[in-house]
């Protein structure tokens, strides 16, 4: 199997050959075969390996029975606070707040 990453004037070749036909199967837009050349590279490299799409990959998270993903209870123990106002998660605020006159005053001072 070859490398489908891998330059090659073969490869090269293939890909120049396929954006052309991609060119004019399109009309002969102005913007060439050049605009073409990722596709088809894209094309090409699935030619070469064409098995590349059926490769198992083994999921990060452990799956239940019905497929469905199962996550570790232990980042619940890390969601803490989510914003500064006090709620069922934190009993008191994250930033403090001044009055009405401490945040007048701090604005004059500046």
């Amino acid at each position: 199997m070859e490398n489908p990453l891998e330059d090659s004037p073969k490869r090269t070749a293939s890909i120049l050959a396929k954006a052309k036909e991609m060119w004019i199967a399109d009309g002969k837009p102005t913007c060439g075969p050049e605009g073409y050349m990722e596709a088809a590279t894209d094309l090409i490299g699935m030619e070469i390996n064409p098995d590349a799409g059926e490769i198992p990959v083994e999921s990060p998270v452990p799956l239940g029975p019905n497929g469905e993903p199962v996550e570790d209870a232990k980042i619940q123990e890390n969601l803490g606070n989510l914003g500064g106002s006090m709620d069922e998660q934190d009993d008191r605020q994250e930033v403090p707040f001044g009055t009405r006159a401490e945040e007048e005053q701090a604005l004059k001072n500046s």
